[in-house]
């Protein structure tokens, strides 16, 4: 995620916690006190949630498990490697706050629901979700063809045209069927959203994370 440029790898990590606050102060929540960061990667978002929130217990969950393992050791962070199938993963705990940062833009549809139950078996009840997807501008992106994410000419034309006629499109990337990038309109998140009775839409804001994923944050009333 650094690629090279450490301001806009920093201005990405703070524009993650400006939204956090925004969706804190939206639901009327207090500063958290257990934050899960999943995927965490090396820290990106982690490290601005570690000064913000000095008092709070961070989880950093990751199938990359030097990242995790760098979490654990800067961050102070409790640090879980993930597993593929979100529906085994057990985190131990319940959180008041999570983030998830484009993992939801590289999964298909089949995948969400176990993420989201994943989620839900590690909120606390009145606690926050907050996660980014691929919207309306990613799906520009890829029909001007000022972007293409990895994606072979072919594979971007199938992602637009299911996007088109049901409002989510998906291509795994060329070697990696179960990963690569999805593209959903804001009816369709928020409609899918709206059919968990466990969970409130609290905000929703186009190309808002880095001026590009937009970010949902939800409220988890029951589990």
């Amino acid at each position: 995620m650094f690629a090279g440029d450490i301001g806009h790898y920093a201005d990405v990590g703070r524009d993650a916690l400006a939204w956090i606050r925004r969706a804190l102060d939206a639901a009327g929540r207090p500063t958290p006190r257990s934050v899960l960061d999943l995927p965490c990667g090396h820290g990106r978002v982690l490290r601005h949630l570690r000064e913000a929130y000095p008092a709070a217990e961070l989880t950093a969950c990751d199938l990359d498990a030097d990242g995790v393992a760098f979490c654990e050791r800067t961050f102070g962070a409790r640090g879980i490697v993930s597993k593929a199938d979100f529906d085994a993963v057990d985190l131990g705990r319940r959180h008041d706050l999570v983030w998830c940062g484009s993992l939801f833009t590289h999964l298909d549809r089949p995948a969400w629901l176990p993420l989201l139950r994943l989620f839900l078996r590690h909120v606390e009840i009145g606690g926050l979700l907050v996660l980014t997807t691929h919207g309306r501008w990613v799906a520009e992106l890829l029909r001007s063809g000022v972007k293409q994410y990895g994606l072979a000419s072919p594979a971007v034309a199938r992602v637009l045209a299911d996007y088109r006629r049901d409002g989510f499109g998906y291509s795994g990337y060329p070697q990696s069927p179960d990963y690569g990038i999805s593209v959903n309109s804001p009816a369709w998140l928020l409609r899918n959203a709206g059919d968990f009775e466990s969970l409130r839409v609290v905000t929703f804001a186009e190309r808002a994370w880095d001026a590009h994923q937009d970010v949902l944050a939800l409220e988890v009333l029951g589990t």
